[in-house]
């Protein structure tokens, strides 16, 4: 499965972020592609088969600087049912989430968000690998998923007395 992770980061955290989810797309045998938002275009969204965007909020409530180009070339986006989930920080996930499924990607409902401080290594892991689940067209990748679940001590239920 060919995975695209864009993001923008301005205190390096959302870039954190961004890496945890790359470093377990790779491990669980995903074809990863990791760039910066402001130096890809939209249409290269069109050559995987899930994308994850990572923001930082600007002012408070508003898109980063860096990805006003990005969201201005989603007008011009023909590809329904690309397939889209978001982490960082703010509203901006939710301004440019709702611009996406208006220009008809699929967007993931569950937001990998920070409030304070940077979600654990293990959170940005579990949201990659329901991301990854949720966006998965092929069964395969649910049953290898789910192997490689059952095989981690991190998913196992304790015994039972």
């Amino acid at each position: 499965m060919k995975v695209f992770i864009g993001y923008v980061s301005l205190s390096g955290n959302t870039e954190k972020m961004a890496i945890n989810i790359k470093n377990r797309m790779m491990a669980v045998g995903c074809e990863v592609y990791m760039e910066r938002l402001d130096t890809v275009e939209v249409d290269t969204l069109k050559d995987f088969d899930l994308a994850f965007i990572g923001l930082y909020t600007w002012n408070q409530d508003d898109l980063p600087y860096e990805a006003h180009e990005f969201y201005e070339e989603l007008d011009q986006a023909d590809f329904p049912g690309g397939k889209v989930a978001f982490f960082g920080a703010g509203d901006a996930i939710h301004i440019l989430s709702a611009k996406m499924k208006i220009c008809g990607f699929t967007v993931y409902d569950r937001v990998l968000k920070m409030e304070q401080e940077t979600p654990a290594h293990d959170q940005c892991e579990d949201f990659a690998d329901q991301a990854l689940s949720w966006g998965s067209k092929r069964m395969k990748w649910r049953f290898i998923l789910t192997n490689l679940m059952q095989n981690n001590p991190k998913y196992q239920r304790p015994p039972i007395c």
